[in-house]
């Protein structure tokens, strides 16, 4: 009953509904703190290393487009199923694009 009733008072008084937790906030919030308070950091840095990680960040897709359109391209050239796919895709797509284009010129 009383261990009941003080588990009771802590839920009220503190809020451990994690559902309610906004967690990119919460972990930005941890991060900066961390920054600020254990690493004895500088905030000042901010905005260059978000640029910074910005900019890896665009490295890193331009790499991995890369690397699968090569692989993409290597795999087209050597089978004939992934040609007739890829030429199929690329049709289609065609068509949706010119009945999409076609249909919004039509005036009711």
């Amino acid at each position: 009953s009383c261990c009941i009733s003080l588990h009771f008072y802590f839920m009220q008084t503190f809020n451990f509904d994690f559902r309610q937790l906004h967690w990119a906030e919460y972990v930005e919030h941890y991060c900066m703190g961390t920054k600020k308070y254990a690493l004895k950091e500088e905030m000042s840095g901010l905005p260059a290393a978000w640029k910074h990680l910005n900019n890896l960040r665009n490295i890193c897709y331009g790499f991995n487009t890369i690397l699968v359109v090569l692989i993409w391209c290597i795999f087209i050239a050597r089978s004939q199923k992934a040609r007739n796919m890829w030429y199929f895709v690329v049709s289609l797509c065609y068509k949706l694009l010119s009945y999409f284009r076609a249909s919004s010129t039509m005036r009711y």
